[in-house]
């Protein structure tokens, strides 16, 4: 008689999934780290989609994220119009980054500091490199839980990219119906 083994694997929530990437990133090996950046954004700067943007939405990156600063340095460097959020009023508003209109935020990371009426329409904006804490292999991410970028990929019809660092790849997860893929992942 032959037994047959199934392999039970439990689907962990997004909040499971949430703490362990981040657990993760935050003990991923800082050269590591940086070699991985620089693959990634190597890559990035390579494809046609970043190449013929003229814009792009970018947020800031916090310490232990993939650091977007060489991104927004680079989208500067090639005259594209950069973009990026801070939430107000319940949503993200993008604003023109303009260094000398920065502050830190209560969560120490710096943002836009333009009043609500300088908010820019996302429907011009080419290119935007979307974060987030966790990827599938078939391009759905896990953000912060606060539901901000679900809302922003639901209304923006441009091209997404995401940068994944090794740690961020999970193979899946349960999906909400508010979810929305990002149409380009470089791993």
């Amino acid at each position: 008689m032959k037994i047959i083994w199934r392999r039970f694997v439990a689907v962990l929530s997004k909040k499971e999934i949430r703490k362990m990437t981040l657990d993760k990133l935050k003990l991923y090996d800082y050269h590591s780290k940086i070699t991985e950046e620089e693959r990634l954004q190597a890559i990035l700067f390579s494809k046609a989609y970043w190449n013929n943007s003229n814009s792009v939405a970018v947020t800031i990156s916090m310490e232990h994220e993939l650091s977007t600063d060489v991104i927004i340095q680079e989208a500067l460097r090639s005259h594209k119009k950069v973009v990026v959020p801070r939430v107000s009023s319940g949503k993200l508003l993008w604003f023109d980054y303009i260094e000398s209109l920065m502050s830190k935020s209560k969560f120490g990371i710096l943002e836009p500091t333009q009043d609500e009426n300088q908010a820019q329409n996302l429907k011009g904006i080419d290119l935007m490199v979307v974060p987030g804490v966790a990827f599938s292999e078939d391009n759905y991410r896990i953000g912060y839980g606060a539901g901000f970028f679900d809302a922003t990929l639901a209304e923006y019809n441009g091209i997404t990219v995401s940068l994944v660092l090794p740690p961020q790849s999970i193979h899946k997860f349960s999906k909400d119906t508010w979810d929305r893929p990002v149409r380009y992942l470089i791993k």
